[in-house]
């Protein structure tokens, strides 16, 4: 269910999709197989300050920017070996293998967001 939709849905939005094709399924299975889904590394967990848990599909790395004036989220890609670079005290890494960016502020107004894959925020 988390990779038939473009946007990051929420673990509730998720039980709600699996009901329409599974009537019977309840909550805690969809709580339960998401988890574990995350613990495979099958799909991100996303972890919002004041919001529900949400999942991604796509594991690429990647950072993720909440425009707090849309309540959107949006996929934000990084080469991977420009982050070392960013870090002031990068002396003391050796490598990185993974990343988890969350990043707030407002968007502009573009038609070109379109093309961006994007979640909404529920509040």
């Amino acid at each position: 269910m988390v990779k038939s939709v473009c946007y990051h849905p929420t673990a509730e939005q998720v039980f709600r999709l699996a009901k329409r094709r599974l009537p019977s399924i309840s909550v805690g299975t969809v709580y339960r197989n998401l988890e574990m889904l995350v613990d495979q590394k099958m799909i991100k967990r996303l972890d919002i300050p004041g919001e529900p848990v949400r999942f991604d599909a796509d594991t690429a790395r990647k950072a993720y920017f909440v425009c707090k004036r849309k309540r959107a989220i949006y996929d934000l890609h990084i080469d991977p070996s420009k982050i070392k670079e960013l870090i002031k005290d990068r002396e003391m890494i050796d490598s990185i293998d993974d990343f988890n960016i969350l990043l707030f502020g407002t968007s502009k107004s573009d038609p070109k967001e379109r093309s961006l894959r994007k979640g909404q925020l529920k509040h």
